[in-house]
């Protein structure tokens, strides 16, 4: 009981750091990217819609397969693997090429990077599992908020608008730090391979079997199909607005500081309400957020409306994931995740494309109240 007693508060705190820093690492380059892609290589909003939303396209074909292959082989060895070559890959973004370079190469980077914080998400969960109710997947994913929220306010306050390049080293130090504690410090408990587990009629039986897993996919597509001008394009949103990148990186803080207490309390929502309802509720909240962001044009006003983040993100995640969880087999939690991500990461796609046309032609705040509406009629 005491070996696994230690084992438990060892492991359970070694993932929360990997949590902090991964996410740190994350937001350093995410926060001021589509700011970098308009202000340095002069890009257009559709231009960066594309990319943004091969960045997403990806994820429906390569998070499953990384996900499979995590299953077979092991998830601490893919999580190194993707995130080591990320580290290299990140340099390749300061130069400053075209649309066609950037889109061409985001295809292959994303490839490689998209899986990451799927990967940790099932080596979280299985450790949550591990030890029943001591230690909670969001005790441990709370740490990627805070982590997110110093970094991004970090950047948004440190980086000046002629120096935004700085972002990817920064990026890239910050996952090297992740790398080295996850090789020399996380002990992965070995778990039973299964053959089945890589294979493609797997993966089609998984989604299709469950007719509940296979509507559930489905709609939270179609819902960040709506809710991508908050995810992804949020940056120009504050751009267009007059926010600078002081106020960027300080939104991005106070979001992912608002998720903390979602994170933490989020499995006692989970079994008061259960998933779905908190689910939907999420949702509304995010349809008024929308409508909030649409009817302003003051960026400390947009900053105190992003407060509305940790029920948006932290809060439905916690939900989601929980409800995948409790529908795949033990043996293919990785898989299930990464299908996850990859119908988050279809709608983010999809709603990325709208969003570089609202840029252009409209606005970004006409977008909000437009997907807003939608939203609440989905629900």
């Amino acid at each position: 009981m005491y070996t696994r007693a230690r084992y438990t508060r060892a492991t359970a705190n070694v993932i929360k750091v990997m949590y902090f820093l991964l996410y740190a690492g994350f937001a350093a380059w995410m926060t001021l990217f589509y700011v970098y892609l308009n202000d340095d290589c002069h890009l257009s909003g559709m231009h960066i819609g594309i990319i943004a939303a091969t960045q997403q396209l990806n994820n429906l074909i390569f998070l499953p397969l990384w996900g499979m292959i995590a299953d077979k082989f092991g998830r601490k060895k893919m999580f190194l693997f993707t995130l080591g070559v990320s580290i290299l890959l990140l340099f390749v973004f300061m130069n400053h090429g075209s649309f066609l370079y950037f889109f061409l190469f985001m295809i292959l980077f994303s490839a490689i990077y998209n899986p990451i914080a799927s990967l940790l998400d099932a080596i979280a969960l299985e450790m949550s599992n591990d030890t029943g109710s001591v230690v909670s997947f969001g005790q441990m994913r709370l740490w990627a908020s805070l982590g997110w929220a110093l970094s991004s306010a970090a950047t948004g306050y440190f980086v000046k608008s002629e120096y935004l390049s700085l972002i990817f080293p920064i990026s890239s130090a910050l996952f090297l730090i992740t790398w080295l504690i996850s090789w020399f410090l996380y002990k992965h408990r070995s778990t039973p391979h299964h053959e089945a587990g890589f294979s493609l009629s797997t993966l089609k039986n998984l989604v299709v079997g469950d007719k509940r897993l296979m509507y559930f996919f489905i709609f939270i597509c179609l819902f960040y199909i709506l809710n991508s001008p908050i995810m992804m394009f949020i940056n120009l949103y504050y751009n267009e607005i007059g926010g600078t990148n002081m106020h960027i990186g300080l939104a991005f803080a106070v979001q992912s500081l608002c998720e903390l207490p979602f994170f933490f309390w989020g499995q006692k929502f989970i079994d008061r309400f259960g998933s779905r309802k908190l689910m939907m509720f999420t949702m509304l909240v995010a349809a008024v957020r929308m409508f909030l962001y649409g009817a302003t044009s003051n960026p400390w006003m947009a900053i105190a409306i992003g407060s509305m983040h940790g029920i948006t993100l932290g809060l439905f995640m916690v939900a989601a994931v929980d409800f995948v969880h409790t529908l795949v087999p033990s043996h293919q939690k990785s898989t299930g995740q990464s299908l996850l991500y990859t119908f988050l990461g279809l709608g983010t796609c999809i709603g990325n494309f709208a969003n570089g046309f609202f840029k252009d032609l409209l606005s970004l705040k006409i977008a909000m109240l437009v997907n807003g509406g939608l939203i609440v009629v989905l629900v």
